[in-house]
């Protein structure tokens, strides 16, 4: 399944109308029901991550050391995250944060590997494990989606520049564990894609103008701002137009 195909807008579409029919069945529920089911579906998102994960490092016809695909890059983080964050505490700041990093790159990150993934998932049948790559990332995509539309965050403009903060922190926190592992248990690990575009459409682009690792991704905490503020513009006129969005208000805190 390649990108732009029928079946690939098939699957977009697909994935919208499950986060629709998810978010009508859940957004008149307590909020314990709710806490309840999107961490059954994180738990089960992070499943069907980690059996592909497996599947495609056991299979021959690809190159996909385990030791390379630890769940260290940035998507694989955001769907391991996902599966505490709607049992956080919705009064701290800090789940404020947490969910804002989730919902801004981490819906923008999946997003764009699904419009541009690396070479090695494209040309594949689509009933075949390769398409649980689509399937997790736009995973990622609804469930963040539905943290936003059930209430359990609520974005800003403000929070787009903090989730980047938060953003580049775990950049840099992974950083020095990519090194660690390159010297001692793999010289090609490469989280984040710090030292190698590894067939990123867009990563290729930054590297081909700046050919430094790490330091040729900055560049995209800007470009990628546009984009963060077209995700608050779609929420912030949906939640205008009272398309269902947080219908659960007044029993928010029931439950906990």
């Amino acid at each position: 399944m390649d990108p732009f195909t029928l079946p690939w807008v098939g699957l977009i579409i697909g994935t919208i109308a499950f986060g629709v029919l998810v978010h009508a069945w859940l957004c008149e529920k307590p909020r314990a029901y709710q806490r309840k089911v999107m961490t059954i579906l994180a738990v089960l998102l992070w499943l069907m991550s980690t059996t592909f994960t497996f599947d495609r490092a056991n299979d021959p016809r690809y190159y996909f050391p385990i030791t390379q695909n630890f769940p260290l890059h940035f998507c694989s983080l955001v769907t391991f995250l996902l599966v505490p964050a709607f049992y956080l505490r919705d009064d701290s700041r800090w789940t404020k944060w947490y969910r804002a990093v989730l919902f801004y790159p981490g819906l923008a990150a999946p997003f764009l590997a699904v419009a541009a993934p690396a070479v090695e998932y494209l040309n594949q049948p689509l009933l075949s494990m390769n398409t649980l790559f689509y399937f997790v990332h736009l995973g990622n995509v609804v469930m963040v989606a539905l943290m936003a539309s059930l209430g359990f965050y609520r974005p800003t403009i403000k929070d787009i520049f903090k989730s980047l903060a938060g953003f580049t922190l775990l950049g840099v926190a992974i950083f020095p564990i990519t090194l660690l592992l390159r010297h001692f248990v793999d010289p090609l690990a490469n989280y984040f894609f710090a030292f190698d575009p590894a067939g990123s459409a867009i990563f290729e682009a930054l590297w081909n103008v700046i050919p430094i690792p790490f330091v040729y991704q900055l560049p995209l905490l800007v470009l990628v701002v546009p984009v963060l503020l077209l995700q608050y513009g779609i929420y912030y006129l949906m939640k205008k137009s009272h398309f269902g969005f947080h219908n659960h208000d007044t029993v928010q805190y029931v439950g906990r």
